[in-house]
């Protein structure tokens, strides 16, 4: 009885006519997606924008205050250029690295390396985030010799 039944209902479903979607004469070409741009999808912002320069500074003073304790602040940054930009790529994390020349409260000069990543999932990730370096300023090595672990 449970064979006949299998049977009429597989038969039934290959004897059914197939619909077919109607795409009209000729089906439309593929088109990609838009590519990703602007701070909504992940690219990370510019070097010379404020808000950047703004982390930079800050994160600067932070660690003076913390750590290296020299009563340094960063009141100028010149010659901000963009180094490399790494967007997407295999990583889901966009990266735009920067470098600089910063001029610190006492006079002197020094290089300014730093990396502003963009949006690490997407609508789920709360925005980007700069890491910032100046060599010489990095006694413990967090960002390695020279500030490597932050260069392209």
């Amino acid at each position: 009885m449970l064979r006949t039944l299998t049977g009429a209902l597989l038969a039934a479903a290959i004897a059914a006519p197939a619909f077919a979607a109607d795409y009209g004469d000729e089906a439309a070409p593929y088109t990609p997606p838009p590519a990703r741009h602007g701070l909504a999808h992940g690219v990370p912002p510019l070097c010379d924008e404020p808000d950047v320069i703004s982390r930079v500074a800050g994160k600067f003073a932070h660690y003076d205050a913390n750590v290296i304790y020299s009563g340094l602040v960063i009141e100028h940054i010149d010659g901000i250029h963009q180094t490399a930009l790494r967007a997407g790529g295999p990583s889901l994390v966009d990266r735009r690295y920067c470098g600089g020349t910063v001029w610190l409260s006492d006079g002197r000069r020094s290089e300014v390396v730093y990396l502003i990543e963009g949006r690490k999932l997407g609508a789920f990730s709360i925005g980007w985030s700069v890491e910032s370096c100046l060599p010489g300023f990095d006694p413990y090595r967090v960002y390695d010799g020279a500030c490597r672990s932050i260069r392209p």
